[in-house]
């Protein structure tokens, strides 16, 4: 084009037929969103069934949790974050819950930091940690690793070095106040008063230890040798109510334990497992492998056939319903492959955490012994062995 000047239709028309519009007029850019923070809500307003669930992660260990549900309605309501294996506890009001746990500065390596922190049950909110030796068992999800005194003034916390200990929290002071040394024992079963706990030992003994208002040892007692680990181990998993103690054998004795004393006292001694039962091998097996309602007169066990040295922590093919008065079985159940169960605090229902899916089931006690489906959960974690009711 020769001339040094362009018409405007001219322009106009060599734009359009480049594809190119004329620019609209800017518009005032939208206000800024708020700034989303994160923050507990509140359970109030849900039901009380409520029941928490230990999941260990296995495959990402160091990022454990305690997921709660609706027992009734099998809704998920909240989680609780418990870091490297941390074991848990709810105290006898349902209104706090502990958790023992440990953390490295860099996820998988830097510095290491134990805690027990404590946290609000109606919000599931973190409330205040203690700091704790570096010496807590790094341990699968596990009643008495955490438990708290009859007074509800310490929390206990087992240790592994491998030597085992237990430290003493005092909840007043938020302070850690003592190692009690506990070797060849394990695990804490406080005395329904005052700061006494029970501990069973490899040598088949139960040792007693009674602590001072400062959280030291004032006594120290040895029971007689109540089961040989040789012939017939005892499970380390224990039902209570108050200081009556329930202990279930490899072999399924039931032996009762009366641990309020300054010396354990054995109670009564029953088998589970007796004639054409005992010639088809069945035996208990799990982890939380056998519960007593808060009657203390009828267990619920984690039954499995064929069982023989190593299967102690096979899933349930039967559920046992039995009268601890008689010993007598008075139902049996499917087993819906069971590996964890509890009673809830009022005895209303039984839950149950399914080993082979990861499941849990819960059901409604009826008359009779009679166990009624109540709700059924798909998968409530990847190693969910421990659980507790809030009720």
């Amino acid at each position: 084009m020769h001339s040094a000047t362009v018409r405007p239709t001219l322009l106009l028309g060599l734009m359009l037929s480049c594809g190119l519009t004329l620019a609209a007029p800017a518009k005032a850019p939208p206000p800024e969103l708020p700034a989303e923070t994160l923050a507990p809500s509140t359970l109030a307003g849900t039901s009380a069934a409520r029941v928490y669930v230990a999941d260990v992660a296995i495959s990402h260990i160091s990022d454990g949790r305690i997921r709660v549900y609706d027992a009734e309605k099998g809704r998920f309501l909240g989680m609780i974050s418990t870091g490297y294996a941390g074991n848990f506890a709810v105290n006898p009001a349902a209104n706090e819950l502990y958790v023992a746990t440990s953390y490295l500065a860099r996820g998988s390596r830097g510095e290491r930091s134990d805690v027990l922190e404590v946290h609000d049950t109606q919000n599931l909110g973190f409330k205040y940690e203690v700091t704790l030796p570096p010496n807590r068992a790094q341990a699968l999800n596990y009643r008495g690793l955490v438990s708290i005194t009859g007074n509800g003034q310490f929390v206990l916390v087992m240790n592994a070095t491998p030597g085992t200990s237990v430290t003493v929290v005092n909840l007043q002071t938020r302070k850690v106040v003592s190692e009690v040394q506990t070797p060849g024992c394990w695990g804490s079963m406080p005395a329904a008063e005052g700061a006494r706990f029970s501990m069973l030992c490899g040598d088949g003994k139960v040792a007693t230890i009674t602590l001072n208002e400062q959280g030291q040892v004032a006594e120290r007692q040895l029971s007689d040798k109540l089961f040989d680990a040789d012939q017939d181990a005892w499970f380390h998993h224990a039902e209570r109510v108050g200081d009556r103690y329930w202990f279930m054998s490899f072999q399924g004795q039931v032996t009762e334990l009366n641990l309020g004393g300054p010396v354990a006292q054995r109670v009564s001694q029953l088998s589970l497992v007796r004639g054409k039962d005992k010639k088809s091998g069945w035996r208990p097996g799990g982890y939380q492998n056998f519960a007593v309602d808060p009657t203390g007169s009828r267990l619920v066990a984690a039954m499995h056939s064929k069982g023989a040295e190593g299967s102690h922590k096979r899933p349930a093919e039967q559920l046992w319903v039995v009268d601890l008065a008689s010993g007598k079985r008075l139902a049996t159940h499917p087993g819906k492959g069971t590996a964890s169960l509890t009673f809830s605090r009022n005895g209303e229902r039984l839950h149950a955490l399914d080993g082979m899916t990861g499941g849990m089931n819960v059901w409604r006690v009826v008359a009779n012994s009679g166990l009624k489906p109540l709700v059924s959960v798909v998968r409530v974690g990847e190693a969910a062995l421990h659980l507790e009711s809030n009720d």
